[in-house]
């Protein structure tokens, strides 16, 4: 018998000069002759995972660890296949559980962190990173994961957490970026501007970072420019990724003729990439040109679901909905969690006069309107801070906000106090919500969820000012939405219903005259739940400031 290690090094070898199916049999010989050697199980672990065949790769780790529960590297491997499988709850408290054998493991604090900031505990992950630094304070990647976490709580020391990390890590592409978004929120835009140009300029392959700077250049008033960056950079040669990047940045503010446009330029430098097809026709279809949006359906549908998706929104828009529903109906049957599809379902079975609509939308406990159990002094500091940070934020690229500004990153990742205050009230709400809801129905895309554990998977603020308004959208992320109010306009004499919430009203771009199924008015200190797959957005304010914190809750 060859020992483990000579038959790992044979297939290491393998892998390295790119025979992967000589690899992976000869780990599976090696494994099937030394079945009780962890260190070697742990290597056809790794193997795998870097095929990303993560499920395969776990299997194998749990089988390490049976053997051998205190393998470093197989426990840290495991964690990082359980982020990838969506699972990072269960890494992070799998490896709180093994804190006693690992803690003194050089990457077990920056792994437990990561999974932690991942699984949504930046408390935690902060705690993590802090005990990393403890035994290592030079490391570079305990250091920038504590300046992200500082970010994200919005610590008065994230810039300073960020200019450590720069230094340990110079010219780190995602650091610089995070040092613009600190500078940013700090109320210092001329210097993450600055950094901004700087990636734009000395990376433009990068997205993100052209991303980024079109983002804070739109934030800045640069209404008319804001994407030269792109074009500069598309006449120095680009990639299919960066047209779609920029066309998708222009879509992101309702430009979506000039979007359809950089599409199509992207398509005739690389004829075969998918993805610029699928946003020319997005794009076409927003901007009403529906001969367009039809020519390119017919030119680029593979048959495939999400191709279906567009040829149903095009046949709303055509005023074909029974066509469209035929398409939908059986998308949701291989996508039961396809919000999109489903919404779209909706408005197409509401013009056919379907009754499963208000089996999907109509159902007695379906939306919610309740008061939070946010106590007076609470909803003032709460208010106060909220206005603070509004201060030094602006409109977004991408979201639904219009003439009004919305706070950065995850709201409830905050430490403040007055954040935790409004974290404790949404979580009431979101138990009183499901308490009422229908009961457990599998074929239902938020009832199947119903008895599942839930979690907020976003958050943040939205503060409209004069004639500011929501358009109608989505939040395809969750299976639930949400607005809570804090400040709401006055009552308008032209308008009564000012700042209202109006469920149910499709986006204009389709083209129909449904209106919204109910309206309700805002009233502070209420929160307003609902299933995702309802479109929704409000009436302009007219005048005053009407001010939110809204979530999306995801089954976990």
């Amino acid at each position: 018998m060859n020992s483990a290690a000579a038959m790992r090094e044979r297939a290491l070898a393998a892998a390295r000069a790119g025979r992967l199916e000589e690899a992976a049999r000869l780990f599976d010989e090696a494994a099937a002759q030394h079945p009780r050697d962890a260190a070697l199980l742990n290597s056809v672990g790794s193997f795998h995972a870097g095929q990303r065949s993560d499920a395969t790769a776990l299997a194998w780790f749990d089988r390490a660890l049976a053997l051998a529960p205190s393998h470093a590297e197989a426990a840290l491997n495991r964690a990082i296949v359980l982020g990838r499988l969506g699972r990072a709850r269960d890494a992070a408290a799998d490896l709180a559980r093994r804190e006693a054998s690992l803690r003194g493991h050089p990457r077990y604090w920056t792994a437990r962190a990561a999974a932690e900031l991942t699984a949504d505990d930046p408390a935690a992950a902060q705690a993590s990173y802090d005990a990393a630094l403890r035994t290592d304070p030079a490391s570079a990647r305990a250091i920038q994961g504590r300046a992200q976490v500082a970010l994200q709580r919005g610590a008065d020391d994230a810039v300073a957490w960020h200019e450590r990390a720069l230094a340990a890590a110079p010219g780190d592409r995602f650091v610089v970026r995070g040092l613009a978004q600190a500078y940013e929120a700090a109320g210092r835009p001329a210097e993450a501007l600055a950094l901004t140009q700087a990636l734009a300029t000395q990376v433009p392959d990068w997205t993100e970072g052209m991303e980024a700077h079109a983002a804070l250049r739109w934030a800045m008033g640069e209404r008319d420019s804001f994407c030269d960056h792109y074009a500069a950079a598309a006449a120095g040669g680009a990639s299919a990724a960066l047209f779609h990047s920029w066309a998708m940045t222009l879509a992101g503010v309702d430009q979506h003729e000039e979007a359809a446009d950089v599409a199509r330029e992207g398509l005739r430098r690389w004829p075969d990439a998918a993805p610029l097809a699928v946003v020319e026709t997005m794009a076409a279809g927003a901007a009403g040109d529906l001969m367009r949006e039809e020519r390119l359906l017919s030119a680029h549908d593979d048959g495939g679901e999400t191709w279906a998706i567009h040829r149903a929104r095009h046949r709303i828009r055509r005023v074909d909905p029974a066509g469209a529903a035929a398409l939908l109906e059986r998308v949701v049957a291989t996508r039961a969690d396809d919000i999109f599809a489903w919404s779209l379902l909706d408005v197409a079975w509401r013009m056919t006069g379907d009754d499963r609509h208000a089996w999907l939308s109509g159902q007695p406990g379906l939306v919610m309107d309740a008061p939070l159990a946010l106590p007076p002094a609470a909803m003032e500091a709460a208010i106060a801070l909220l206005h603070r940070l509004h201060d030094r934020a602006a409109m977004p690229v991408g979201q639904s906000v219009k003439d009004g500004s919305q706070t950065r990153g995850a709201l409830f990742a905050r430490a403040e106090p007055a954040i935790g205050a409004i974290r404790e009230a949404i979580a009431d709400a979101i138990e009183r919500y499901r308490a009422g809801l229908p009961p457990h129905d599998s074929a239902h895309p938020l009832l199947r969820h119903r008895d599942r554990p839930w979690k907020v998977t976003g958050s943040w603020s939205i503060r409209l000012n004069g004639a500011g308004r929501h358009a109608s959208h989505i939040h395809p992320a969750g299976i639930v939405s949400s607005a809570s109010y804090f400040v709401v306009p006055p009552a308008q004499q032209n308008d009564e219903c000012a700042g209202w919430l109006e469920l149910g009203r499709p986006p204009s771009d389709l083209r129909t005259d449904l209106p919204a199924m109910a309206t309700i008015p805002p009233r502070p200190g209420h929160a307003v739940l609902f299933p995702s797959t309802l479109f929704h957005g409000t009436r302009p304010i007219g005048a005053g400031t009407r001010m939110t914190v809204a979530f999306d809750v995801a089954a976990d």
